[in-house]
């Protein structure tokens, strides 16, 4: 049986401070999401917000659920062909777990719906100049070596926010007592090893890395000691010192830091398999962008190339 305390962590986690009377029907499949499919709270949030649009669609129409009011929703919205998608992908989820997890009868509404193509945008991403200078605004922060230990290892590992934060001191192997690779749970809880660069080492060394059952990013200070910040609060504090350095704030969230190591691999030679790998890719497909974005920025090299 789901309760109210079960549903109030869901929220907390979620960032969703008011969940209004279409959310909360939706909290069991949220939970679901994030404990068993091991979705980031991001996506969690973004397929509630998605579901609770389609239910209010279907009442304000007085539609059936099925492939006809899907079709009626997407001639209304005239939306991109990547937002289409994302949404197909909710309901698809969806009716999935209410088949196969809760055992009701309903059929996907998004049958027979035509998947729009969207062009693959080029994730663009910082230099190591513009790195550095983030990396100094990031110093005026409160939690200054939290954020910056966190940025670094970021940038140093290619994990996704979600994942550092949930690292222990378990989760690291060791050799001698230098730090080499970390245990990593991504998506689906799917455990994958990642090898440390020399920057990624260079930042536990300096934390001194815990013990056991110990998260190694952790506030250092306040209320919150010894506890791990959200990921909205990390996101928060880049966006803010990005905009002190006088940076375009969306390049230097923490997934743009994972865009730039998994390019500057591709750059280096490293073949795709391995870069997929690393990032925790189930298909190569999503790697392969970042071969694309490599090209690109040699492209450009190559056309500053002043003329003999």
């Amino acid at each position: 049986m789901y309760n109210a305390p079960m549903a109030q962590a869901l929220w907390k986690t979620l960032g969703i401070q008011r969940p209004d009377e279409d959310l909360l029907p939706l909290a069991p499949y949220g939970e679901y999401l994030l404990l068993e499919r091991g979705y980031a709270p991001r996506g969690v949030r973004r397929y509630l917000q998605d579901l609770r649009f389609w239910f209010r669609f279907l009442k304000a129409e007085a539609l059936p659920e099925g492939p006809e009011a899907v079709r009626a929703l997407l001639l209304r919205e005239r939306w991109a062909p990547r937002r289409v998608q994302g949404f197909l992908a909710a309901l698809r989820s969806y009716y999935r777990y209410l088949r196969e997890v809760k055992g009701e009868a309903k059929e996907d509404p998004t049958e027979g719906i035509g998947r729009p193509k969207a062009g693959r945008r080029l994730p663009f991403y910082p230099n190591p100049e513009e790195l550095r200078r983030f990396l100094k605004a990031l110093e005026e922060e409160k939690e200054a070596r939290l954020l910056t230990a966190l940025a670094r290892f970021l940038y140093g590992t290619g994990l996704r926010i979600s994942e550092a934060l949930a690292l222990k001191g378990k989760n690291l192997v060791l050799e001698g007592k230098t730090p080499v690779a970390v245990r990593v749970v991504g998506k689906g809880n799917k455990e994958r090893l990642v090898p440390l660069s020399k920057t990624a080492q260079a930042v536990l060394l300096e934390l001194g890395p815990p013990q056991g059952n110990v998260n190694i990013f952790t506030f250092a200070e306040g209320k919150r000691k010894g506890f791990p910040p959200s990921a909205r609060y990390v996101e928060a504090r880049f966006r803010e010192a990005a905009l002190r350095a006088g940076l375009d704030p969306r390049r230097f969230t923490p997934h743009k830091l994972r865009h730039a190591y998994a390019t500057l691999l591709v750059e280096q030679g490293v073949e795709l398999d391995a870069v997929k790998d690393l990032l925790g890719h189930e298909s190569i497909a999503t790697t392969q962008i970042y071969l694309h974005a490599s090209r690109e920025r040699l492209k450009e090299a190559a056309l500053r190339l002043p003329e003999l």
